[in-house]
């Protein structure tokens, strides 16, 4: 029997959260008027993610080219050996040593995880889940759902504030500071700091920066990616992290007085946006702040709809929420935000 219904009854998060917590295995299928998208689960986790409606944009090649990785030459002698030899794609850039092994998987899960976070965006649809043996590849690590529902939460709070400061994927950037010398500057303060504590030194030690305070990893990557010439969509491509981590950084650097806009959005980037977060619907201010307790009440309720499907009781899920928080089942956060009396109303509802 298939799981199948519209995103206005249950959600995406409702449907991940079903499946990895019973470690199913199968298809799942996610269709809105435009889109048709695959996951693939084995064990509860995400294999791999497929669009059937993807666009050439999307496209493994089309990525590591956008990239600078492979040039448009070296994709288009794979591509004549792939339609020759019904091969994959990757395998025939492997042999010709277009790209590396370690290369190829990371964009690989770039491009599923892309995918999966775009359906965060979706407002109307339907799914079904088809349960199946599932194929996986044994170099290719699989994606706990847990792991992805918890990101596409913060996603989904983060983005109404990065759109405010990213308004379009034509947007360029300067530099107004040295990220390294900013670092080196801020490390010796914090020398001078040490030493002044035992009093080596009778002046006032110099205060750190802390404009650096929230700059991380990806900061500093998307930060040496920062060229006049450069929008937002060409840093996308280049900095591999992905659309919402590439923007977020972008922001950050912005607040932090390094980087500053140099060019407003204009109509057409330099390249057709990757998944679409910048444009995406806004949503109401106080969907964030109500996020959490609403998709923690839907999950408690699709233990109903679900038992029968899965072979699961309703009861025994419940409980197991409400004393295995720790292994990321339901953050213990977010239950504590569903009083005593409603889980109970729940528990004889079921």
């Amino acid at each position: 029997m298939a799981l199948r219904g519209t995103l206005k009854d249950f959600g995406i998060a409702d449907i991940f959260q079903l499946i990895g917590h019973q470690g199913k295995s199968g298809i799942l299928t996610v269709r809105n008027r435009d889109q048709e998208v695959k996951i693939h689960f084995a064990v509860g986790s995400i294999a791999r993610a497929e669009s059937a409606t993807r666009h050439k944009k999307d496209l493994l090649g089309a990525m590591l080219v956008r990239a600078e990785v492979v040039s448009e030459a070296q994709l288009a002698q794979a591509l004549a050996v792939q339609k020759n030899t019904l091969r994959r794609l990757g395998d025939v850039l492997l042999e010709q040593k277009a790209v590396d092994e370690k290369s190829l998987r990371a964009f690989a899960k770039l491009q599923t995880t892309e995918t999966i976070y775009r359906l965060f965006l979706w407002d109307s649809g339907t799914y079904e889940f088809e349960q199946a043996e599932i194929a996986t590849d044994p170099g290719t690590e699989a994606i706990r759902s847990e792991n992805v529902l918890m990101e596409g939460f913060r996603q989904v709070d983060e983005w109404p504030g990065i759109r405010r400061k990213i308004t379009g994927y034509s947007m360029s950037f300067e530099r107004r500071e040295d990220l390294d010398a900013l670092t080196a500057q801020a490390s010796g303060a914090g020398d001078d700091d040490f030493d002044a504590a035992f009093g080596e030194f009778e002046e006032k030690a110099a205060p750190k920066d802390d404009r650096l305070k929230d700059i991380g990893q990806n900061e500093r990557i998307v930060y040496q990616l920062i060229k006049p010439e450069r929008d937002v969509q060409k840093i996308i491509d280049l900095s591999r992290l992905g659309e919402f981590e590439t923007c977020k950084a972008l922001v950050t650097l912005m607040t932090a007085g390094i980087i500053a806009p140099l060019v407003e959005a204009k109509r057409k980037p330099s390249a057709e946006a990757t998944v679409g977060g910048i444009y995406a619907a806004p949503r109401s201010r106080w969907v964030p702040a109500v996020t959490r307790v609403l998709v923690t009440a839907a999950l408690l309720g699709v233990a109903a709809y679900g038992a029968y499907f899965l072979g699961v009781s309703p009861q025994t899920w419940l409980g197991e929420l409400g004393t295995r928080t720790h292994r990321g089942y339901v953050p213990a956060d977010l239950q504590a935000e569903l009083s005593r009396g409603s889980m109970a109303r729940i528990r004889e509802a079921l």
